[in-house]
């Protein structure tokens, strides 16, 4: 358990004879146990109703057969129960507790065995590595989580906020500290900025976390807490749900839209929390919150709460589904062959919808750093690579029959560094969410190969296209490892083409 945001640490305490209530380490691991399966596989029903309001009033081609996946993807994750995305997130954790509440000693003690414990039984991906710095090996057991307490002058509040956050859309996250002089105008600037750089990655439709206030280090901490208030819920006061509106209306003029190829739905909310601040600053925090926003609240007073409060239905997630097909502009796709031979992909142009069958391999980080370190070595690619195209992902365990339980695309951004060279080395095509740099466009020119783009945050949906899955290389990166997968019409859609070609320049 990693202690954050003012969090106790190991020796707070909050006691005293006049508490009515005690929060035990016991009731706030159970709650943690219980509520992580649910959060992985069933989507809130505030995000499943947003995206329900969003497809049908969607109008872009493109954009309807995202929201058309993410609907789909919704279903497919509750009724299998496998997860939602393949990104199974950092465990946050935030007890929120009233003036008659009281804790003891380090109330967060259990929290690491109970998250450990989950992810284990319910075939989640593990995604935390020992350090940032020092040592990326993964820890196994998807420990650290991130904890924090919040005090309330409310009595009998007891609340446990419990948030499965995936790296994606926390990447695509930012803190800036503006000067006061740039105001209003000056946040909705800056937070604009940050939708159409990265809001791509980030599995749009978005909820947009801002935080505006406090200090540097705490400004983030408003911005996360904002991505707890379900969407569609009203702001604290007229004059911030005022700036709420405003700040959904030009986030979603960028037109950007979901999965980031246009339309009108960039995205779902934005809430806004602020807090006083020192006169010479204006602290300013964007925590993107993805189409798959895992989040609950549990109240610890509550026995009889079972840890998802915002959890969709059954039937709201077949509603979705119907509803989806119904509005998604369906045109038919173009269907490739695994390997793929460039003179095809000189016929494809960025945004033409396609399928893909036969092999390919999945890789992703740590993978492409050791793979380039091999070519260096050997002058050629190794695992017979030369004609493949590289999936980036990083799937999660076998589930409900099937080689991965959910199994998606990373942000492909990350791999730029690695991308160019590996197309000129032989490979003819890559997999992945998200916008690519311009020598990566340069490269898919000079070698005639393409960057498909897939829908992110679609993970259980994508995973019954894959029918089998071997490991090549790599075993001990876990998730990160290179396989040889088997697919059979698996939906991308061109992101750069032959000729340079950007969906999301479009």
């Amino acid at each position: 358990m990693v202690p954050v945001e003012g969090s106790p640490g190991e020796s707070f305490l909050r006691y005293n004879e006049h508490m009515d209530t005690i929060i035990t380490k016991e009731q706030v691991a159970r709650a943690v146990r219980e509520a992580i399966p649910k959060l992985a596989c069933v989507l809130p029903a505030d995000i499943s109703h947003a995206l329900q309001a969003a497809q049908q009033n969607e109008t872009h081609p493109l954009a309807c057969e995202v929201l058309h996946e993410l609907c789909e993807n919704a279903s497919i994750a509750q009724t299998d129960q496998v997860p939602i995305c393949q990104d199974t997130g950092t465990v946050w954790v935030s007890l929120e507790i009233g003036s008659n509440v009281g804790i003891q000693g380090d109330v967060f003690s259990l929290v690491d065995e109970a998250v450990a414990e989950a992810y284990n039984k319910a075939a989640l991906r593990k995604s935390l590595v020992h350090d940032a710095l020092l040592n990326r090996s993964n820890t196994g057991n998807n420990t650290p989580a991130f904890c924090d307490v919040q005090v309330t002058d409310k009595p009998g509040v007891a609340n446990l906020h419990i948030m499965l956050k995936g790296g994606g859309s926390d990447n695509a996250s930012r803190v800036v500290m503006l000067v006061p002089g740039a105001g209003r105008q000056g946040i909705v600037d800056e937070v604009v900025k940050c939708v159409r750089e990265k809001a791509p990655n980030a599995c749009p439709p978005l909820v947009v976390g801002v935080g505006i206030g406090a200090t540097f280090d705490k400004v983030a901490g408003l911005a996360k807490h904002a991505l707890l208030r379900p969407v569609g819920s009203a702001a604290k006061d007229e004059a911030t749900a005022a700036f709420e509106a405003e700040l959904l209306a030009a986030v979603n003029a960028t037109g950007l839209g979901a999965g980031g190829v246009g339309g009108a739905h960039t995205a779902l909310a934005v809430h806004v929390e602020t807090a006083p601040c020192h006169i010479a600053a204006l602290p300013l925090a964007i925590n993107m919150g993805c189409s798959a926003m895992r989040r609950t609240t549990v109240n610890l007073l509550d026995e009889n709460n079972t840890g998802s409060q915002h959890s969709a239905s059954l039937h709201t997630a077949e509603a979705l589904v119907e509803d989806a097909a119904a509005a998604a502009q369906t045109k038919e796709p173009i269907r490739l062959t695994l390997p793929l031979q460039k003179e095809e992909l000189s016929k494809l142009r960025a945004g033409d919808i396609c399928t893909l069958t036969g092999s390919m391999y999945t890789l992703r980080d740590a993978g492409h750093i050791r793979l380039l370190e091999e070519l260096h070595e050997q002058g050629s690619l190794p695992y017979q690579l030369a004609g493949q195209t590289i999936f980036y992902a990083g799937p999660t365990p076998e589930a409900a029959g099937r080689p991965f339980g959910a199994v998606g695309p990373t942000t492909a951004s990350r791999m730029d560094f690695a991308a160019p060279e590996l197309y000129r080395a032989g490979i003819v095509a890559t997999v992945g969410k998200g916008r690519r740099s311009e020598a990566v466009k340069q490269a898919c020119k000079d070698c005639g190969c393409v960057y498909f783009a897939s829908v992110g945050g679609a993970a259980a949906f994508l995973a019954k296209r894959v029918e089998s899955s071997q490991t090549i290389s790599y075993d001990d990166l876990g998730t990160e490892a290179l396989r040889k997968i088997e697919v059979k019409d698996f939906p991308v859609f061109v992101g750069v083409d032959v000729l340079g070609n950007d969906i999301y320049d479009a």
